[in-house]
C-alpha cells in the first residue's frame, strides 16, 4: 500500500515538478541532497526513456569495510513505456553516506555530467559522525597531485576540523562536506600523519590519517639487462640467465616485470621468472632503492629467438623499458659488426667544451681486440686517461675525449679484429674554435734572406671552420724604422695546402729585394689571428757578419790571397779595421803596404772590407781579424782568418809505374803516378802525346786517387802506345812514362784475308737472296702485313711464351683465337655510329643469326678507324682476345662475335652486346632535373620516396618538365674530364645512347644504388680473372635495358701509363689523373686496389650525379699534395653517411687497408631493398652456368699473377715522397647533344626476369639449352 502510494507521489512530483537530464532522466526524490537515518529503511527510483540503473560511491576492495546495510537493484517498465530502476537500501549504515547516480544501463563505466543524474545520502548517526572506514589509515598520492582526505560527515550538522602535528591546517586547503578535504598541489614535505576532528552537539570523533606524497618522476630509469654469458653470442643448447635490474631514488615504489616472445613457454620449466629483489644500495654515494629480477632459460634453441623486454613502472605510471635481442648461433659461427650508437660520425664541438664521446657497439664471435687511434694513428692506451680514455665491455667500445682543443680535431679509427674477421670504423671531431698562426722562416742564412733570390716563408695556420689566409708587407727602407701601414699582397703570391679539415699551410714565395715586415693574418667565423715576421735582407753569404776567402785551400809562398769580411748595415758600424795576430801572439794593425792593400765599400744592405795579401811570405803567418762595433751594444765582435804559409817546391813523383806493358786485348791495366809538390801539382794524362779527356759514362778507362791512378777495365787495340804522366806547378813539372801493346794485335796480311773472305760471304749471301726472293714474295708479304700489325701470332698465339709474370695487357698478343668466335661478314649490317676514339668507331648493327639462327639481333661491332697505326689494329685483336678467354657476366660488356676474314688488311670487327642508353656519366647528366632523392633529412634511405627533389641547377624549372642538363663550359688546366689534357684516350669508347624517342622514368636514389652495387659485381669479378681496368669510371659503364650496367673498355688503359709515356707530352698521352690511386700518381704502381680507389670516384660521380671529382682543383701538383696531405672529397649530395664511409674506405691511404670488390658488394647489397640483391645474382647465374660449360681447354687467365697491390708495387727508393712529371694541357671544349626526357611519377626499378637478356634486349633471352639450336652449337659451342 505504502508503495504503490509513493508510486503515485512519484508520479505527480515528475509531471509537476520533476528536471530532465539531457538523458531524460529522473530521480525520486528530486533533491540534491537527503538525510537519512542510521538504520532506516528507504527506496530510490530512477526514470528514463531507456533502460536505468543506479551507481554507487566504492571504496578500495582492500579495504575490510563492514556495513549492516543490504541494497538491492531493481528495473521494470511502467505503463507509460519509461523505465525505471528501484534502489533498495535496507538497515542504512552511516557508511552508506555518499553519491548515488541514476545512469543509463549501457553508460555503467564512466560517468559525467551529460550521461548521469545524482542525488548525495547523509546516513546520520549519533556516535558515528564521519563516514570513513576503519582500515583507511594510508593515503600515497603523487607530489603536486592534489590530495583527498575523505573525511566527510554524516549529517550535515557536523563540524569538521583537519590538523597535522596537532596543528590546524589552513593553507592550500579546500573543503566540501560531500568530498572531504583538498590537499592542493602537495609536495614532499607536505607528508605527514593527519587528523579529522569532527564535533556535534558535544560529540566528538577522530580519525586519524598518514600521508606520503610520492615523489614525482621527471624520468624513469631505464633498467639493465645483464647476461649470464660472456657476450650476446648464444649458441644453441646453452643455458642463459637474464638478470634485468634498475636502481631508483629511494621513496619511489617501482615494479619490474619480463615479456616474452612466447607467453606459453612461462608455463614449463624451460622457462623460468624469479621472484622480484628488493634492497637499499648507495650509487655514487647516494642512497638508491635497486630491484631486479631473473629470467632463466633452459637449452636455448632457435625457437626462442626474438625481443625480450624487461618493463620497470614506477608509481606514477610511467614506464621504461630494455630489450635483449636473443638471436642463437651455431658452434662454428664467427662474425664482427661494428656499429656507432645513434649513427653519428661527425661530431662539431665548440673548443672548451667538456667532452664528447663515441659508443660503438660490437657484435663479434669470437670476443674481438678492440684498438682505438688517434688522427696521428697513434694507438690510444692508457696514458693520458684524463684527457683522451677507452673503455671496452663485451659489446661496446667507448672513446672519450674530454676538455675539447682545435688539435683534438681528425678522425679517430677503431680496429676491431678476431680470429676471423677485421672490421674498421672511423669516427671524426672537428673543434670549432678561432684561427693560430705561427710564422716559420725557410731561409739559408738563418734569420737573414739573401738579396735577388726567391724565398718561401710559412705561416702554419689552424682552426675551425678553416681559416681564410692574407699575407701583407710593411717595407723598412731604414730598418729599424718602418712604414706606417701594410700593403696586402697579390693572392697569386701565395698558396695553400690543406692537409686536414682543421690544418692548412700558406707558402709565400717571394723574391728578396727590400727589407720589411710581413703579416700572416687567419680570419674564420670565431675571430683571426696573425703574426709577424721580419724579413732581412742581406746581400752578404753568411748572413750578419762573416769573411769570404778568394786565394788557394793550401797558401804557399809568392801566393795572393784576397779576404772580404762583410757586416750587415742592421747591426753593425760602418768602421771596420784589420789586425794580424803573429804566431808570437803580437797583434799588428793593419795599413795598407806594398803586400799589403784594404779597400772599403757599402752596399744598401752592408758593409764591406777587402784584405788583399800579395806575394805572401812566411811573415804573414798568424790570425788575420776583422773588428766590427755593434749598433747598440757597443760590443767589439771579430772574425778571424787563419794562415799558415807553405814552401813552395817543384812535382816530385815519388811512386809510378814505368813500364812497358805487352798484353792480350781484354786484359785490365794500372798504372801509378803518385807526385808531391807546392802548390799541390797538376796531374794530365796522354796518350801518343794526345792528352786524354775522361767521360763519366765511359767506365772501361778511369782516374783514381786524384788522377793519380789511370785504370783501364779492359784493354782494347785503340788503347796501345806510349803514356805519359805529367804533374807541374808554377814552380815545375815530372813526367812519367809507360808503353801498351798488344800480343794479338792483327797483322796486316791477316787483315787482308779477312777482307777478302767477308766480300765473297756477302756476295753469296746477296745471290741466295735474290734467288730466294721470288718465291717468298707473296708469304713476306702476308707476314709483313701482320707483322706490321702486331698479328704475327694472331691466330694461334705463342703460348710457350706465356709469362705468369707479367699481366694480360702485355701480353694478350701470346693467346690463341678460338676460331668458332668467327661470324660471317654477310650476316652483319652496319647503322648508325654509336661512339668514337682516339682510332677506334663503335656501330650499331644488327646480326642475322648471332644468338638465334633465323634471329636479327641489335650489337654493337667495334672497329678501328681507316689508315690508322698499325698498333691499333693490335690492341683491338688483343682486346678480343681478352674478351674470348675472360668469360661472361651480367656486369661486364660481353663478346658475341668477331669478324677477321681480312685481318691482313686491318679491316677487324668485335661484335659485343648493344647497350642502348650509352654511358652513365651522359645518363646522368640528362637525368639530373629528374631524379628522386629517396635519402631522409636524418640520413636513411626511405624507398618509399616518389617525389622529385628539388634540383639545384634548375630551381626555377617545375618538376613536371625534366630538363636536359648542358655540360659546364668552363676548363680547367687538368681537363673537366679528370685528364690532363681534353683528347679522348685511345682504348675509350667513348659510347653514347640511343634513346631520345623513348619514355624514360626518372632516376632514384635505389637506381643509383642498383648502378653502384652491379658496377661492384663486375669488377669483382674483372678481379677474380686477374684483369685490371685502369680506366674505370662512369665514362666507361654503360646501361642497357632493365637498370643493368655493364662495364667496357677494361684491360688496357694500364699500357699507356708505363714510364715512356710519362715522359711524353702529346696532347694524346692521357692520365685520368682524378681516378688514379695516390700510388699510381706518384709510383706509377696500377693494381686491384687502385682499382678500389677508383670506383670510389665513381661512387662519388653517381651520388653527385656526374659533376666532375674535385671541381675546385685545377692543377696535377695541386691534387697530389691535397691527396698526401689526406684531403678527401666532401659527402656528395645525394649520398647518405653509408654510402660515404663506403668511398672513404676505398680512398685510404695504404692500398692493402682498402676493402675488396667482394666487401664492396656486400656491403652496397645490404643497403637494397628486400630482393634486388638477388635478383641480381639470379641473372648472373645463367652467365657463370656458361662459363663452365663453355670454358676453354686452358685457361690462360687463371695461371696469371693477381695484380694485387703486393705483386704489382715496384716503387724506387728515390721515388717515394715524389710524383711524376705529368705536362699540363688547357682542356678542348666538347658540347654534350642532350635532349629533354619524359617525366614520370614513378622512379625506375628492376624487373622480374628469371634469366638475364643480352643487353638486356627484350627481343631475344639467354639460351641455354644448346641442342634447341643447331647453328649456335656448330659455329658457337662455348656460348651457348
Amino acid at each position: 500500500m505504502i508503495r504503490s502510494v509513493l508510486l503515485h507521489v512519484v508520479a505527480v512530483v515528475v509531471t509537476v515538478t520533476g528536471t530532465v537530464s539531457a538523458l531524460d532522466l529522473q530521480i525520486v526524490p528530486d533533491v540534491p541532497e537527503l538525510t537519512l537515518t542510521s538504520g532506516a529503511d528507504f527506496i530510490l527510483q530512477c526514470m528514463g526513456d531507456v533502460p536505468v540503473t543506479w551507481k554507487l560511491e566504492k571504496y578500495d576492495p582492500n579495504l575490510n569495510v563492514k556495513k549492516m546495510s543490504s541494497i538491492d537493484i531493481s528495473q521494470g517498465l511502467l505503463a507509460n513505456s519509461s523505465h525505471i530502476s528501484l534502489l533498495t537500501l535496507s538497515r542504512a549504515s552511516y557508511l552508506d553516506t555518499g553519491y548515488y547516480y541514476c545512469v543509463p544501463l549501457s553508460e555503467t563505466l564512466k560517468l559525467d555530467e551529460q550521461n548521469s543524474k545524482s542525488i548525495y545520502l547523509f546516513i546520520q548517526h549519533d556516535t558515528y559522525l564521519l563516514a570513513v572506514p576503519e582500515d583507511l589509515v594510508m593515503l600515497s598520492p603523487n607530489e603536486y597531485a592534489n590530495v583527498i582526505i575523505p573525511c566527510r560527515p554524516t549529517s550535515p550538522d557536523v563540524n569538521v576540523t583537519l590538523f597535522k602535528d596537532d596543528e590546524e591546517v589552513t593553507e592550500n586547503l579546500d573543503y566540501d562536506e560531500k568530498v572531504g578535504f583538498s590537499l592542493i598541489s602537495p609536495s614532499i614535505i607536505d607528508s605527514g600523519d593527519y587528523s579529522c576532528e569532527a564535533n556535534r552537539n558535544n560529540i566528538n570523533e577522530s580519525r586519524k590519517f598518514t600521508v606520503f606524497i610520492n615523489p614525482k618522476i621527471h624520468q624513469v630509469e631505464k633498467p639493465y639487462i645483464n647476461s649470464s654469458g660472456q657476450s650476446d653470442h648464444i649458441i644453441i643448447g646453452q643455458n642463459l640467465s637474464l638478470n634485468c635490474s634498475v636502481s631508483m631514488d629511494i621513496g619511489i615504489g617501482f615494479t619490474l616485470r619480463w615479456k616474452v616472445p612466447d607467453e606459453q613457454k612461462l608455463k614449463t620449466e624451460h622457462m623460468k621468472i624469479g621472484k622480484q629483489n628488493f634492497f637499499n644500495g648507495l650509487k655514487h654515494g647516494i642512497g638508491k632503492s635497486v630491484g631486479s629480477i631473473l629470467l632463466n632459460i633452459q637449452n636455448v634453441s632457435s625457437d626462442d629467438e626474438g625481443e625480450y623486454i624487461c618493463e620497470v613502472t614506477v608509481h606514477s605510471g610511467h614506464t621504461n623499458r630494455n630489450t635483449f635481442n636473443l638471436k642463437t648461433f651455431t658452434p662454428d659461427m664467427t662474425y664482427l659488426n661494428l656499429t656507432v650508437q645513434g649513427g653519428i660520425y661527425k661530431i662539431i664541438r665548440r673548443a672548451g667544451y667538456q667532452y664528447v664521446q663515441w659508443i660503438i657497439l660490437v657484435s663479434a664471435y669470437p670476443a674481438p681486440t678492440l684498438v682505438w687511434r688517434d688522427p696521428d694513428g697513434r694507438e690510444i692506451g692508457k696514458e693520458n686517461i684524463d684527457k683522451v680514455s677507452v673503455e671496452n665491455d663485451k659489446s661496446t667500445s667507448k672513446l672519450v675525449i674530454r676538455d675539447l682543443q682545435l688539435y683534438d680535431s681528425g678522425v679517430y679509427e677503431l680496429v676491431a679484429h678476431n680470429d676471423a674477421h677485421v672490421q674498421r670504423i672511423t669516427v671524426t671531431l672537428l673543434v670549432e674554435n678561432e684561427p693560430f698562426v705561427e710564422i716559420a722562416n725557410k731561409s739559408t742564412v738563418g734569420e737573414f734572406y739573401e738579396l735577388g733570390k726567391v724565398h718561401s716563408v710559412q705561416c702554419y695556420v689552424g682552426g675551425y671552420p678553416l681559416p681564410g689566409v692574407e699575407w701583407s708587407f710593411k717595407q723598412c727602407s731604414n730598418y729599424p724604422n718602418c712604414d706606417d701601414s701594410f700593403i696586402k699582397l697579390s693572392r697569386n703570391m701565395y698558396k695553400e695546402v690543406v692537409f686536414k679539415e682543421t690544418f692548412l699551410v700558406s707558402t709565400l714565395n717571394i723574391t728578396a729585394t727590400e727589407t720589411g715586415i710581413f703579416l700572416c693574418n687567419a680570419t674564420n667565423d670565431f675571430g683571426n689571428s696573425s703574426e709577424e715576421s721580419t724579413f732581412l735582407v742581406t746581400d752578404l753569404s753568411k748572413g750578419t757578419f762573416g769573411l769570404d776567402i778568394n786565394g788557394p785551400p793550401l797558401v804557399v809562398d809568392g801566393d795572393n790571397v784576397i779576404v772580404e769580411c762583410g757586416a750587415s748595415k742592421y747591426y753593425y758600424q760602418q768602421d771596420i779595421k784589420w789586425i794580424h795576430r803573429t804566431l808570437n801572439n803580437i797583434e799588428i794593425p793593419m795599413q795598407n803596404t806594398e803586400n799589403i792593400n784594404i779597400t772599403n765599400s757599402t752596399s744598401k744592405f752592408s758593409h764591406r772590407s777587402y784584405l788583399t795579401i800579395k806575394n805572401i811570405t812566411k811573415k804573414f803567418d798568424g790570425e788575420f781579424l776583422c773588428l766590427l762595433i755593434e749598433l747598440n751594444k757597443k760590443n767589439v765582435v771579430t772574425k778571424s782568418y787563419k794562415l799558415s804559409v807553405k814552401d813552395s817546391f817543384r812535382p816530385v813523383i815519388y811512386e809510378s809505374s814505368n813500364s812497358s806493358l805487352e798484353i792480350k786485348t781484354g786484359t785490365p791495366v794500372q798504372w801509378k803516378c803518385y807526385v808531391r809538390g807546392m802548390p799541390p801539382p797538376t796531374i794530365s794524362w796522354f796518350l801518343n802525346d794526345q792528352k786524354l779527356f775522361f767521360n763519366k759514362s765511359d767506365s772501361r778507362m778511369l782516374l783514381k786517387d786524384k788522377n793519380q791512378t789511370l785504370i783501364i777495365r779492359y784493354a782494347a787495340l785503340q788503347d796501345g802506345g806510349l803514356y805519359k804522366c805529367n804533374a807541374s806547378n808554377r814552380i815545375g813539372s815530372v813526367i812519367a812514362t809507360n808503353t801498351l801493346s798488344f800480343l794479338d794485335k792483327p797483322k796486316d796480311h791477316e787483315h787482308f784475308g779477312f777482307i777478302a773472305f767477308c766480300s765473297v760471304l756477302i756476295v753469296l749471301l746477296g745471290v741466295l737472296m735474290i734467288g730466294c726472293a721470288t718465291r717468298l714474295k707473296r708469304e713476306r708479304k702476308l707476314r709483313k702485313e701482320l707483322a706490321l700489325a702486331g698479328l704475327l701470332y694472331f691466330e694461334n698465339g705463342a703460348v710457350e711464351s706465356w709469362n705468369p709474370d707479367l699481366g694480360i695487357e702485355e701480353q694478350a698478343e701470346l693467346l690463341p683465337y678460338d676460331k668458332r668466335w668467327e661470324f660471317p661478314r654477310d650476316k652483319l649490317k652496319l647503322g648508325k655510329q654509336l661512339g668514337s676514339g682516339a682510332f677506334g668507331v663503335v656501330f650499331k648493327a644488327d646480326a642475322i643469326g648471332i644468338i638465334d639462327r633465323d634471329t636479327t639481333t641489335t650489337v654493337a661491332v667495334k672497329m678501328v678507324k681507316p689508315n690508322t697505326d698499325p698498333s691499333h689494329i693490335k690492341a683491338l685483336a688483343s682486346e678480343l682476345k681478352i674478351m674470348i678467354h675472360l668469360g661472361r657476366h651480367l656486369n661486364v660488356v660481353n663478346l658475341l662475335g668477331a669478324y677477321t676474314g681480312n685481318i691482313n688488311k686491318r679491316e677487324l670487327m668485335v661484335i659485343v652486346e648493344y647497350c642502348r642508353f650509352g654511358n652513365i656519366h651522359q645518363y646522368l647528366l640528362k637525368q639530373r632535373n629528374c631524379f628522386v632523392d629517396q635519402v631522409t633529412p636524418d640520413g636513411y634511405l626511405d624507398y618509399n620516396i616518389k617525389t622529385i627533389s628539388k634540383n639545384p641547377y634548375y630551381e626555377n624549372v617545375p618538376n613536371n618538365n625534366c630538363v636536359p642538363e648542358k655540360p659546364d663550359d668552363s676548363s680547367t688546366q687538368i681537363g673537366s674530364d679528370g685528364y690532363l689534357v681534353a683528347d679522348e684516350p685511345e682504348w675509350r669508347s667513348n659510347y653514347r645512347g640511343d634513346y631520345n624517342n623513348l619514355i624514360i622514368k626518372p632516376l632514384c636514389t635505389h637506381d643509383l644504388l642498383c648502378w653502384s652495387f652491379q658496377v661492384a659485381r663486375g669488377m669483382e669479378y674483372l678481379a677474380s680473372r686477374k684483369i685490371l681496368h685502369g680506366d674505370l669510371a662512369t665514362r666507361n659503364i654503360l646501361l642497357a635495358e632493365d637498370n643493368i650496367v655493364k662495364i667496357c673498355d677494361f684491360g688496357f688503359a694500364k699500357t699507356m701509363y708505363n714510364s715512356e709515356n710519362y715522359k711524353k707530352q702529346s696532347a694524346n698521352d692521357l692520365l685520368p689523373v682524378k681516378w688514379m690511386a695516390i700510388e699510381s700518381l706518384r709510383d706509377r704502381v696500377f693494381s686491384t686496389q687502385s682499382d678500389v680507389w677508383a670506383f670510389g670516384i665513381v661512387l662519388w660521380e653517381i651520388f653527385s650525379l656526374a659533376v666532375t671529382p674535385y671541381p675546385n682543383i685545377q692543377k696535377f701538383n695541386e691534387l697530389f699534395e691535397k691527396l698526401v696531405g689526406g684531403y678527401r672529397m666532401e659527402q656528395p649530395k645525394y649520398a647518405n653517411f653509408d654510402i660515404y664511409n663506403i668511398m672513404l674506405d676505398c680512398w685510404k691511404m695504404n692500398p692493402m687497408t682498402r676493402p675488396s670488390f667482394t666487401d664492396l658488394s656486400e656491403r652496397l647489397g645490404d643497403l637494397l631493398k628486400d630482393g634486388t640483391k638477388s635478383h641480381y645474382m639470379n641473372l648472373n647465374e645463367v652467365y657463370m652456368r656458361m662459363n663452365t660449360e663453355g670454358s676453354p681447354s686452358t685457361d690462360y687467365l687463371s695461371l696469371l699473377t693477381a695484380p694485387t697491390y703486393l705483386n704489382c708495387s715496384t716503387v724506387s727508393e728515390n721515388n717515394s715522397n715524389s710524383y711524376p712529371n705529368i705536362s699540363e694541357h688547357s682542356e678542348t671544349k666538347e658540347d654534350l647533344e642532350l635532349k629533354p626526357m619524359l617525366y614520370s611519377s614513378e622512379c625506375s626499378d628492376y624487373i622480374n626476369l628469371t634469366k638475364p637478356s643480352y643487353f638486356s634486349n627484350p627481343n631475344y633471352d639467354v639460351v641455354d639449352k644448346s641442342k634447341n639450336y643447331p647453328y649456335l652449337q656448330s659455329q658457337y659451342p662455348s656460348y651457348v
